[in-house]
């Protein structure tokens, strides 16, 4: 069973020519490239989502202050 779906997509040519060449400079496919851009898109837009829920949140006063900092956490 396959764990991938197939799908097309269209490109302009010059698109394609990029495309195809930094695939081969970092030697991926072009399905795994375009997994990575769209990974990478995706994680973009959620980070972007979770920027602006807390900026909506802020503006509503709606955040609590953390005590002691991520350093100590970390260390």
């Amino acid at each position: 069973m396959r764990t991938t779906s197939l799908i097309t997509i269209s490109l302009p040519p010059a698109m394609l020519k990029k495309a195809e060449l930094l695939a081969k400079k970092d030697h991926m496919t072009r399905s795994e490239l375009l997994r990575v851009a769209l990974r990478t898109y995706l994680e973009e837009q959620s980070a972007r989502e979770a920027i602006r829920i807390y900026k909506q949140e802020a503006r509503k006063g709606a955040l609590k202050e953390l005590k002691g900092s991520l350093t100590n956490v970390m260390a």
